[in-house]
């Protein structure tokens, strides 16, 4: 029985960030930086779980909308 081992093959740049991933979260003391460090894996591993602009097309508009406010409020303050 032959296996096709092209479909085992990682790219190399999802093994580099992986293992970059892995030396931070072994270089911590803090369990929540290790998590973190996890979830960098599972969503390099996974990119389908990201949220794009397209499941909130409104956002860059609402995110404009408060830039604008908070440099207002900024210079209403000097």
């Amino acid at each position: 029985m032959t296996v096709d081992l092209s479909r085992l093959d990682v790219p190399l740049p999802t093994v580099e960030a992986e293992a970059c991933f892995l030396a931070a979260a072994a270089r911590t003391h803090s369990p929540s930086d290790r998590l973190a460090c996890l979830l960098d894996i599972r969503l390099e591993q996974h990119p389908e779980l990201l949220a794009t602009e397209a499941d909130y097309p409104e956002w860059a508009a609402e995110f404009a909308i408060r830039q604008a406010e908070m440099e207002r409020a900024r210079k209403a303050a000097r």
